[in-house]
């Protein structure tokens, strides 16, 4: 299983020899495969989303733009007759696209934004993926979406893959793989039982990687390959200037999960669910730079004790009354089901009443939904313009002076709050959104140090 995400599908169509490149050595390694995940090309899906928006607003913006950059990929890499067939697919998924849209009634949701979003992004590109790959020697097809083997529940989305129900429908990639096919396999759509178009949230085409090598792991060996555009290291040499920053070559599940989430983006954090279900090793692997992979699995590498750190904007403190913040709490995790917000206590204030604070990492929610959050408790205060910097590491439970080395390398910078919890395998400092940058460099700096305290 080899995913190629949005980023190393750039929209001037520069990127796909590489991974034409990775592909074949792939196939030869191996006679079976690969089953090659495209995301979209990188800007489209928020072009769609924008696209969508504007007719839920009767504006009616056209798709010319997004199709556009597909046209291009097509022209500079499917050679000969197998042009003239992409730009008719192309063409087709142009009009099935705009056919959607013009469903869209005030609110650009549920099965219909899937089904554009797909149809106009993944979709798109795997078939694009698939005439580029045959033009260029490699026997390839891709999987009809009346046979889509992801099924999913009804949240559409953010759907989640169900496993009993998709393994109903595995032959779908067995047949073309024990046929000596590689599979041009579209990322981010799931199906629903009854054959609605569902999306698996953002950055879903890792799970959709992840989740088909799970489905696909008892009658086969299964390997998880996740191409990105950059190694996983130590911390952005973009923010860490002037430092020499590390290669992160081994994260457990765990690790991987929080550093996602706290702003590393390595992958989307329902596939590293998925994989710690199923004990798939996943495998990141920089597209020039293969051999600086980093695996991803369940034990513990290495002896470092802080593999990386990073910066994360953005973020948000809200404080309630404690009472009424149980109710908020509930409707979140429950009913939202989001879980991007962390409780940081409660603390009686001189007047008595109880205050409870809430760390959240997306404000843009906070500010879209304020109202509707004062409904809980009118008195809520809300303080923005906040960041959080994340050390990232198993063994730091394991190890004394940590969080105090941390916090002594920052001493010139305003610590709004301080999440120390090694245990979880995070420690977590909350600094104003103009101080992320310096407190990482600062940080970073004692990593060696750090590392020698086990």
């Amino acid at each position: 299983m080899a995913k190629f995400g949005g980023s190393l599908l750039d929209a001037e169509g520069k990127g796909f020899p590489k991974i034409l490149n990775r592909i074949k050595e792939l196939k030869a390694k191996d006679s079976l495969g690969p089953i090659a995940v495209f995301s979209a090309p990188m800007g489209c899906t928020d072009a769609l989303i924008g696209i969508g928006e504007s007719y839920a607003r009767s504006a009616q913006v056209p798709i010319d733009s997004v199709f556009k950059v597909y046209d291009r990929i097509a022209k500079l890499h499917v050679r000969g007759k197998c042009l003239e067939q992409a730009l008719a697919e192309l063409a087709s998924y142009k009009m099935q696209t705009q056919e959607a849209l013009a469903s869209v009634n005030k609110r650009f949701s549920g099965n219909v934004k899937a089904k554009i979003l797909t149809l106009g992004g993944e979709l798109a590109m795997s078939a694009i993926a698939e005439f580029i790959l045959k033009s260029n020697g490699v026997d390839s097809c891709r999987v009809p979406v009346q046979n889509w083997p992801i099924v999913t529940d009804d949240d559409f989305d953010d759907a989640a893959p169900d496993y009993e129900l998709s393994k109903k429908r595995a032959n779908a990639l067995i047949e073309p793989l024990e046929e000596g096919k590689v599979v041009s396999l579209a990322g981010f759509l799931g199906v629903t039982a009854d054959g609605l178009e569902t999306v698996l949230g953002r950055g879903g085409s890792d799970l959709t990687a992840v989740f088909t090598s799970c489905l696909l792991k008892g009658r086969y060996q299964t390997e998880t390959l996740l191409f990105k555009d950059v190694p996983v290291q130590s911390a952005d040499p973009k923010v860490v200037k002037g430092q020499k920053t590390t290669h992160v070559a081994a994260l457990t599940y765990n690790e991987a999960h929080k550093a996602s989430l706290m702003g590393m983006k390595i992958l989307q954090s329902p596939a590293i669910a998925m994989a710690r279900r199923f004990l798939q090793p996943l495998r990141v692997v920089p597209i020039d730079q293969p051999e600086k992979y980093s695996m991803i699995q369940s034990e513990t590498k290495g002896e470092e004790v802080v593999k990386c750190l990073t910066g994360k904007a953005g973020c948000a403190i809200l404080s309630m009354n404690d009472e009424k913040s149980r109710s908020l709490e509930d409707s979140l995790r429950i009913w939202e089901k989001r879980n991007d917000f962390m409780d940081l206590g409660a603390e009686t204030l001189e007047t008595g009443e109880r205050i409870r604070d809430f760390l959240f990492l997306d404000s843009d929610f906070l500010r879209k939904n304020e109202e509707k959050l004062k409904g809980f408790d009118e008195n809520l205060k809300i303080e923005y313009g906040l960041g959080v910097v994340t050390l990232i590491g198993d063994r730091m439970k394991d190890s004394a002076g940590v969080a105090s080395t941390a916090i002594g390398a920052i001493s010139g910078i305003n610590i709004k709050r301080g999440i120390f919890a090694p245990h979880t395998s995070q420690i977590i400092i909350v600094v104003e959104e103009k101080n992320i940058n310096a407190t990482v460099a600062a940080i970073h700096l004692k990593k060696t140090e750090m590392n020698q305290s086990l």
